[in-house]
């Protein structure tokens, strides 16, 4: 029998052996969502803020833990994941052994917190650890409120890398072979991933990565990470972090040896998650970003450890036509005691009227990939998740691998 038990900063350090254990029995990939990501996020974005955590355990391990921060909001108290626009160190972590009766312990947890807003950001709105809980909740008399949220594409390796390609478009295909052949044209391609460089090497190549990206429109628009204050550090010490677990995953295009594109990654239970990706704009003609995820996603199919790539972010054109599903994520409201009540039936009005005056919904972005599902011939059984114990083989920086064979 399980009890709930509210951990502070010092006591999550003190815990992170069983915290970090329940990360790996869930179903939350994002590594960002170990104890010592969560601490780097709280020392880097919100280090005058409280951090506890909601712990349903039994004594010997976690069955299921929420972190929130406890900020202000609107003038109204709140407690919210460890999340922002920019990174998301926080999620309803549960074993699935004991998902029901833990997620209860969670929503009572949440219920008996002092009155004020509970924000959930970019959650995985459909996954049946979230719905139980929002379940949950609505069951205890919360008032809630859900943003529309948008779409993330997902690709599934399924190790038949021919069924792959043949599942893109015409137009998508060769365009990846227009920009090969540009680009070789211009001196020696190569593809670097970088999961355990040294100190020296990672600090140079992400320094050159974040100069690539503050060149790119996201400099001249001032959300660069060398614009945004707290972000160079902060990736600087995860890239680090992640390393030393074995779940860093840093891509770089070169030619001739001068980086041109990079994709700054995390890889845990056999999924690629993509942080950030960008490129050098001097090459924009060559769209280097378009052959560096080809060629990151064919060592992904001769990789028997990967089982997918989430690009994370907002769908958009140019990542659907790599996926093969999609999943929602959106950002959910709750309302603990009347003025955080009032507050969210004020923000669902508001709603209400705006999408009365919108006169169309936005078009559905198409799923560029999604016949791969139907034609794939696996080479590799999926299996389930490799252990944190035996991380995905370490690769040498490699040649270009001809994407046409």
């Amino acid at each position: 029998m399980s009890q709930l038990v509210q951990l502070s900063t010092s006591h999550l350090t003190e815990h992170s052996d069983r915290w970090d254990a329940l990360w790996h029995r869930s179903e939350c990939r994002l590594p960002s969502c170990l104890a010592a990501g969560l601490e780097l996020w709280r020392e880097t974005f919100a280090s005058n803020n409280e951090l506890t955590a909601l712990v349903a355990a039994d004594g010997r391990s976690f069955q299921a833990a929420l972190p929130l921060v406890r900020s202000r909001k609107g003038g109204l108290r709140s407690f919210q994941l460890p999340a922002d626009c920019t990174v998301v160190a926080g999620d309803l972590l549960v074993d699935p052994r004991d998902e029901g009766e833990a997620i209860e312990q969670i929503a009572d947890g949440l219920c008996s917190l002092p009155d004020g807003l509970l924000i959930f950001e970019g959650i995985e709105i459909e996954a049946a650890r979230w719905q139980k809980l929002i379940g949950c909740l609505q069951e205890r008399g919360l008032t809630l409120h859900q943003s529309r949220g948008h779409d993330v594409g997902v690709v599934d390796i399924l190790h038949d890398w021919d069924a792959y390609r043949s599942s893109w478009s015409k137009n998508h295909r060769s365009a990846i072979k227009r920009t090969q052949n540009k680009l070789n044209a211009q001196g020696e391609v190569s593809v670097q991933r970088l999961q355990a460089a040294s100190d020296a090497e990672l600090e140079s190549a992400l320094e050159a990565c974040f100069a690539m990206e503050d060149r790119s429109w996201k400099g001249q628009n001032g959300t660069s990470i060398l614009q945004t204050p707290g972000l160079r550090d902060y990736y600087h010490a995860e890239a680090k972090l992640m390393r030393d677990r074995g779940l860093l995953d840093l891509w770089i295009l070169r030619v001739d040896n001068e980086p041109i594109a990079f994709e700054y990654c995390h890889f845990a239970k056999g999924v690629c998650l993509s942080h950030k990706i960008s490129f050098d704009p001097a090459w924009d003609r060559f769209s280097p970003g378009r052959l560096l995820r080809a060629l990151q996603l064919q060592q992904y199919h001769d990789d028997p450890a990967c089982k997918e790539l989430d690009t994370l972010g907002i769908l958009c054109e140019a990542k659907a036509k790599w996926i093969t599903r999609r999943y929602r994520s959106a950002r959910l409201f709750a309302a603990n005691g009347f003025a955080p009540g009032m507050a969210i039936r004020g923000w669902k009005s508001l709603r209400a009227v705006r999408d009365m005056r919108r006169k169309t919904e936005p078009t559905s972005i198409k799923c560029g990939a999604a016949r791969y599902l139907e034609s794939a011939n696996p080479s590799q059984s999926s299996g389930s998740f490799p252990s944190l114990a035996a991380p995905t083989p370490q690769l040498s920086p490699s040649a270009l691998a001809h994407l046409d064979r």
